[in-house]
């Protein structure tokens, strides 16, 4: 099997010359699911190392039933934090899209070192 193009399950969004930008669809269409993904080549002190960045939007089912809600708050007060858990689903050639893309734009960003 191999890397499509127009490629299934992820989106580019941008390319900003040392970043690029993606978004990727779970196989439940819920763009509730997607993940976005940032890929940058990243300059400090020591040089410049690549960075692979996720960002999730998770949602607490504060009024859905059977959500304790009191318990949630009482965690968020003692704990503070409150734990959610996230899902993507992707079929085989939707990962093997998406581990393309990391490959080629790592490979991309590492020659501009």
């Amino acid at each position: 099997m191999k890397a499509q193009t127009p490629a299934r399950s992820i989106m580019a969004n941008g390319d900003f010359g040392d970043s690029r930008a993606y978004t990727i669809t779970c196989e439940c269409q819920s763009n509730n699911h997607d993940v976005h993904m940032w890929i940058e080549l990243n300059g400090d002190e020591d040089g410049k190392d690549i960075e692979m960045i996720f960002y999730v939007n998770t949602t607490t089912p504060f009024w859905r039933e059977g959500f304790n809600r009191f318990k949630t708050a009482w965690n968020i007060l003692i704990n503070g934090y409150h734990e959610s858990q996230h899902t993507l689903l992707l079929n085989k050639q939707g990962a093997m899209n998406v581990a393309n893309t990391i490959t080629t734009v790592v490979k991309e960003l590492e020659g501009k070192k």
